[in-house]
């Protein structure tokens, strides 16, 4: 079923005679008499009762044109929308990302996107990672923000920029053993130094959580556990109280006050975290 053939039957309904609905058209009667048996074939019932001089619909017929007129204005509707869409008048873009990002990176990069589209707006869905990738693959975000590489199969997807690993430190605790290195901003600590210290951790299966048990296995250490949570900003909040020291993203040192927190990069080869956009394959960006 297709707009032409909707509109054929409609206006052949309408007339009730193959010549009046072809002259309507500006094609010849016979064209429209092929045409309608063409349609009733790929359906399989017939849509008019040919009965006499007059054509008259079936009740199948009845249906099929009842339920084309919802077919083409909902088109008209679409079209509508896209109208108003491509004159940037309206629309929203869904965007999924974790609760971290949601706070460092996504507030300047909503303000762009209200700048260059002002009739549009973003809505910020918030997930942990693991929840993100799943939530992406069945369309539920038009883009999603996350951490890469993702899998080619499945997303098309673009590198954002890099995330360090840091040490947050409360200001109160006794300074870490670091060295100053040139184009680093901050000391740089063997990570052995933590070992026995008391850390605030994030709730299991977190990423974050589990690059902290990863390290922990490389490095032989055997951090305590001061209090568990679930959002980076309870973990800062928990760090500038003198609760703990925690492993965080480089960018969290923008929340915190001068002097709050100290940080420290850590020492060796600990890969940045790449922050990409990715989108299913199969739903291209609007």
């Amino acid at each position: 079923m297709n707009t032409k053939q909707l509109q054929y039957v409609q206006v052949l309904s309408q007339e009730g005679s193959f010549g009046r609905a072809a002259e309507r058209l500006g094609i010849s009667q016979p064209s429209l008499s092929q045409y309608i048996k063409k349609i009733e074939q790929q359906i399989g019932i017939s849509l008019f009762d040919r009965t006499g001089n007059e054509v008259r619909l079936t009740d199948a017929g009845r249906i099929y044109v009842e339920t084309g007129k919802q077919i083409l204005d909902l088109e008209r509707r679409m079209q509508n929308s896209f109208s108003d869409l491509g004159c940037n008048a309206a629309g929203s873009v869904i965007i999924g990302t974790s609760p971290y990002r949601s706070v460092c990176m996504m507030p300047p990069a909503v303000r762009r996107f209200q700048q260059i589209f002002p009739g549009m707006n973003a809505v910020i869905e918030e997930m942990t990672t693991a929840d993100l990738l799943d939530a992406a693959e069945h369309g539920q975000f038009d883009l999603c923000v996350t951490l890469g590489p993702a899998d080619d199969r499945i997303f098309s997807w673009e590198k954002i920029t890099e995330e360090e690993l840091l040490l947050a430190v409360p200001a109160e605790h006794t300074p870490l053993p670091g060295k100053n290195v040139s184009d680093c901003r901050y000391p740089v600590v063997d990570l052995k130094c933590v070992n026995d210290e008391a850390f605030v951790m994030l709730q299991s299966g977190q990423w974050m959580q589990t690059v902290l048990q990863s390290l922990c296995l490389d490095y032989g250490i055997k951090p305590r556990i001061a209090a568990v949570v679930r959002s980076f900003d309870a973990q800062i909040a928990m760090v500038r109280a003198g609760v703990g020291i925690a492993l965080v993203s480089d960018g969290v040192q923008n929340f915190c006050n001068r002097g709050d927190v100290a940080f420290y990069k850590i020492a060796g080869d600990l890969l940045k975290r790449q922050v990409i956009a990715l989108w299913p394959k199969d739903r291209p960006l609007s």
